[in-house]
């Protein structure tokens, strides 16, 4: 894959539960991985919803190498934005050096 189109700095992240001292689960997210990518908004949408407005924007990222195991359980950041994974395309063997296509959505 040309490395020029490929700009982005992609931070793949997990969810990790610890207990802080009372006990109580604490969520935060970890970055786990990096690889290089280029992000391209696909659309947006707002929602009036419980008197406020929910905008989100779709976007398609892709990864310049593949990264085993990435599910829509994962995140991507990328410049401060933050990326819920909807879906992640490419992942046979076969497409493994033409890496790795993940639709997500950009809640705002």
């Amino acid at each position: 894959m040309p490395a020029g189109r490929h700009d982005h700095r992609a931070s793949i992240q997990t969810r990790q539960v610890t207990e802080d001292a009372g006990g109580n689960a604490v969520e935060s997210w970890v970055t786990i991985e990096s690889r290089w990518a280029s992000l391209q908004d696909a659309g947006g949408s707002e929602l009036y919803r419980a008197k406020k407005i929910d905008a989100t924007i779709d976007a398609v990222i892709m990864l310049r190498e593949q990264y085993a195991g990435l599910s829509p359980e994962d995140r991507i950041e990328i410049d401060g934005r933050t990326f819920h994974i909807k879906a992640v395309l490419g992942g046979s063997d076969r497409t493994a050096k033409r890496g790795q296509t993940v639709h997500t959505k950009e809640v705002l």
